[in-house]
């Protein structure tokens, strides 16, 4: 890529980037004010018959008995909430290090003194984000169980007990360790990029 098309593009990313930015941070704002909302005016805030059982292949509509938002249904939806306003601060503070990368980008300098330390944000982010995701992942799943009698809803002969497992995904680590060695790259490059200004 010649210079000036990394100029061109950096720009265009610049632009992109501030745009989501401030739309990550927005919907940050609205997430908590709905926890709030939530926490004040509690059933009032759910649509009559929209509580279902979604188990990805199959969607269980429940019944007027099992409408009513209890205790635990708003818990976890305020918890879902603030946990998904911090992943979204946290994306936007990731972008707003990307955008310091592509301030000097902008100039025709990518390999500057503070671009690997950007990415090292960026990496931090990532891995904050994603155990973030995963702990909101794991408590809608926990409190869900206790929302719902399950063993009165799937009573059946066919059924002996049920069993529930929780799952974690690691692929954020993976993508952690390749931000993060990305950024020792990048430290590299402009180690070269400062012995070349100074041999000049």
């Amino acid at each position: 890529m010649s210079e000036k098309k990394m100029i061109t593009a950096a720009k265009n990313w610049d632009t992109i980037a501030k745009v989501c930015g401030g739309i990550f941070r927005a919907c940050g704002f609205v997430c908590v004010v709905f926890a709030v909302l939530v926490l004040i005016f509690k059933n009032k805030m759910y649509e009559v018959g929209s509580f279902s059982l979604d188990l990805g292949f199959a969607k269980f509509y429940l019944s007027d008995e099992y409408q009513a938002a209890n205790s635990t249904i708003i818990v976890m939806t305020v918890i879902s909430l603030v946990l998904l306003s911090a992943v979204l601060f946290i994306v936007s503070y990731g972008i707003r290090q990307l955008r310091d990368i592509l301030a000097p980008m902008k100039e025709g300098r990518p390999f500057e003194e503070k671009t690997p330390r950007s990415i090292r944000n960026i990496a931090w982010a990532v891995l904050a984000g994603g155990g973030i995701l995963q702990v909101l992942s794991l408590a809608e799943s926990f409190l869900l169980t206790k929302a719902y009698p399950f063993e009165e809803i799937f009573s059946s002969d066919y059924i002996d007990r049920i069993e529930f497992a929780y799952n974690i995904d690691f692929g954020f680590v993976l993508v952690f360790c390749g931000v993060m060695f990305l950024s020792y790259i990048f430290s590299y490059g402009q180690k070269l990029q400062q012995e070349s200004d100074e041999t000049l």
